[in-house]
């Protein structure tokens, strides 16, 4: 019996003992409905203690109003006042929410009964923050604009007479907006009140001087002019539109170049208007008439600079501001115009409207720089038909002409290319065909006396 009793006691002890332990431990956790958070979790300093999901949306998002109190920065001795209200400071609160939900009950069974008794204790969790730094730059950029100073590529001048000169790059100072984004998160999750310090960094040119050097432009190879009526208002500021999307391309060696990928669709989105365009040997109101005075143009200085042409396409009545033959129509996914840069060198463009002309300038190096004579002919002419149509919409015996013709022309070219006077070689120009216009004459059919006259 005795024994009986030691070994009662030898495993009951234990058991007593581990009893007492689960005891005082689990005294030292803390529990809630699982739709509650547990007591004693915080979100910064906001205590989130027995708080459903709604109830904890609500208090994290007033966290994140108190994030948004101005800070300091400064920079040696100067100082700025940043409103944080204007640096798109967020905190993802459904997260936030969820992950104080899960506080204690995710995870091993040991991480859960440690993050539980943490909670006991006091468990405060450090809010996920996130700024927007395009707005956080903009605001450094102008408020510590002083302090500042931006990196300023490399290009080209091009002077009133043609003269190309290079215009040298510079680094710049910036204020690193990473390391300003990340102290500042810390300042606000730490409580720091002081002002933070600013750090600038060298930030290099995009386009160094001498990647301009080398890109080789150095003179005038070949431009072309075309006048317009600057007082058909909305032809006019189409032209100006897509010359200003060619002003300032630059062409690398060899890269082909497409009118239509550069300056785009022909839409009111791109701020296009309606002007007369043809369309079925007829002149009609259409969006961007007037674009293809400027493939026309950039197709004459393509031919002036000696480049090569790789796709053109004449339009299918002759127009009045170029030579015969020398004309390029575009329609946007559909016709095209295009040119290679056939040199080793870069090219630069420049296309702008001066008054009623539209200017095209091809700059690249003086090594491709040779004299172009454009010349262009009539090789046949097509004589219109007249067609004769009954119309019993006027009286008989009477005829009205509906549309005028207009001759048809078979038109070709050449492009003589010249070094010190002397020919080196001459190209045959694509062939151009204008399709005639018929004349159309409505011929009266309509017994006299049967057609009311409008008494007015």
């Amino acid at each position: 019996m005795v024994v009986k009793r030691k070994k009662l006691l030898v495993i009951g002890l234990p058991i007593v003992f581990l009893l007492l332990i689960i005891t005082f431990l689990a005294s030292q956790m803390s529990f809630a409905p699982r739709d509650k958070i547990l007591p004693g979790v915080y979100m910064q300093n906001i205590e989130l203690s027995g708080m459903d999901y709604n109830q904890a949306i609500a208090s994290i998002g007033k966290l994140e109003q108190q994030f948004q109190k101005p800070i300091q920065v400064k920079y040696k001795d100067q100082a700025w006042v940043l409103p944080m209200s204007q640096v798109g400071l967020k905190i993802n609160c459904k997260k936030e929410v969820q992950r104080a939900l899960d506080f204690g009950r995710k995870g091993t069974l040991r991480q859960q009964f440690l993050e539980r008794r943490q909670a006991f204790r006091g468990a405060y969790l450090k809010p996920d923050i996130s700024l927007d730094k395009n707005l956080l730059e903009k605001l450094i950029v102008t408020d510590a604009a002083v302090i500042i100073l931006p990196p300023r590529d490399a290009g080209l001048i091009i002077h009133a007479d043609n003269r190309v000169e290079v215009s040298p790059g510079r680094s710049g100072r910036l204020v690193d907006i990473d390391h300003l984004e990340s102290k500042i998160i810390e300042a606000l999750l730490k409580g720091i009140s002081s002002p933070i310090e600013l750090k600038l960094i060298d930030v290099p040119p995009i386009r160094s001087t001498e990647q301009v050097k080398v890109m080789g432009v150095n003179t005038l190879l070949g431009m072309f002019s075309t006048k317009f009526d600057p007082n058909k208002v909305n032809r006019a500021y189409n032209v100006s539109v897509a010359a200003a999307a060619l002003d300032g391309l630059t062409v690398s060696p060899q890269e082909v170049i497409s009118f239509n990928e550069v300056v785009g669709p022909r839409s009111t989105e791109a701020g296009y208007k309606n002007a007369p365009i043809i369309v079925n040997n007829e002149m009609v109101d259409g969006l961007g008439g007037g674009v293809c005075q400027v493939s026309t143009t950039l197709y004459n200085a393509v031919l002036l600079a000696n480049l090569e042409v790789v796709e053109r396409t004449n339009h299918s009545l002759p127009i009045p501001y170029v030579p015969i033959g020398r004309d390029a129509t575009v329609v946007f996914d559909s016709i095209d115009f295009k040119f290679k840069n056939n040199t080793n060198y870069w090219l630069y463009i420049q296309s702008y409207v001066k008054g009623g002309t539209l200017i095209i300038k091809i700059f690249g190096n003086s090594e491709y720089k040779k004299d172009v004579v454009i010349r262009s002919w009539v090789e046949e002419t097509y004589d219109p038909k007249t067609l004769v149509e009954d119309d019993y919409g006027i009286p008989l015996g009477d005829r009205v002409v509906r549309q005028r013709g207009a001759k048809g022309y078979m038109a070709t070219g050449e492009r003589i290319i010249m070094k010190d006077n002397i020919v080196i070689k001459v190209e045959k120009l694509p062939t151009s065909i204008y399709k005639a216009r018929n004349q159309i004459i409505s011929q009266g059919m309509a017994p006299i006396g049967t057609i009311l006259k409008n008494p007015n």
